[in-house]
């Protein structure tokens, strides 16, 4: 089985409770690209992770926490600089978030390209808060751009505009990478801050023509739009009583990702080729995983079978 690889942030959530005391964080795993990981590893992909992980205490349950969802660490570097922290403030169950991310592992990182050989059909992921502060963005944009034409290159912005204090930088960065990406994902928020004024259509439609072979857009519980050049699929959220949306988003990442391994559509050519319906049945697992997430606390991506069982229940 190929391999996808994901290439960006790990941090600590610190999510509300409540404690003898009154209200109160719990430290939990976390970071886009990190919960993405787990999602595509608990979807039945081989996945590993290539962010750095700190050496510190957070940094170790990080790597455990890797390990337990199966995902592969052998090739994860370890860093002395502290890992990023995150608090979490949630309303009506939508999480609203405050890193701290100063010379962290994260912003710190220097992934070498020339290091890397990805195998024939092996899909590299990259996205979120590690593309906001440098040096490490700019050196994981460059990772980014190194990759070869034959290997799927995944994007998911996951724009922080309260944390970007270079707009303009960061959209040059990510606007780089688009041209780049064979996938990319993105919400009504990501659109907004990457093209100003642009509808979902209109930028699909410019990202195919310029050879990405598959936009997604997410809209909370609207569902996810899939665009590819064979046309536009919608699937709609599945119904479900929500605890957080913590991680949802990565959750579907993941799983489009791993379903796009396991059907072997993982090659830009491939993607590019892709029909309505392979769309739509890997967004329909994609869309129940991630609403499965929803269900507990945090990001907790179900296992395959779960999501398998749950689909043909409600079929």
């Amino acid at each position: 089985m190929s391999t996808i690889w994901f290439l960006g942030e790990a941090l600590i959530d610190f999510v509300p409770t409540q404690s003898d005391y009154g209200p109160a964080f719990a430290p939990r795993p976390g970071g886009s690209p990190f919960n993405a990981t787990k999602a595509a590893a608990q979807a039945g992909a081989d996945a590993r992770f290539l962010g750095a992980i700190s050496t510190d205490m957070f940094g170790e349950t990080l790597l455990d926490d890797l390990k337990a969802h199966g995902v592969g660490t052998d090739s994860t570097p370890r860093t002395d600089a502290p890992s990023t922290l995150a608090f979490v403030k949630l309303t009506n169950g939508i999480a609203r978030y405050a890193f701290f991310n100063n010379q962290s592992a994260t912003a710190t990182m220097n992934p070498d390209p020339g290091a890397f050989r990805p195998g024939a059909g092996d899909i590299v992921s990259f996205g979120s808060i590690s593309l906001i502060d440098k040096p490490g963005a700019d050196a994981i944009a460059a990772f980014a751009l190194a990759q070869g034409d034959e290997t799927l290159v995944a994007l998911d912005p996951n724009a922080r505009t309260s944390m970007t204090h270079d707009v303009p930088d960061w959209r040059a960065r990510i606007g780089a990478m688009t041209e780049k990406a064979g996938l990319i994902k993105l919400s009504d928020e990501d659109l907004e801050a990457i093209a100003p004024g642009a509808t979902p259509d209109a930028y699909a439609q410019e990202r195919l023509t310029a050879g990405a072979g598959l936009v997604l857009f997410t809209v909370g519980d609207g569902g996810v739009h899939g665009y590819c050049k064979s046309g536009q699929v919608h699937v709609p959220a599945r119904q479900t009583t929500i605890v957080d949306t913590v991680g949802a988003g990565d959750t579907l990442m993941g799983g489009v990702l791993a379903e796009l391994i396991l059907r072997e559509l993982n090659t830009p050519s491939k993607l590019q080729a892709i029909d309505l319906d392979a769309l739509e049945a890997a967004l329909k697992f994609a869309v129940t995983a991630a609403s499965i997430n929803c269900e507990r606390s945090g990001c907790n991506p179900p296992k395959r079978q779960e999501v398998l069982d749950t689909m043909a229940a409600e079929a």
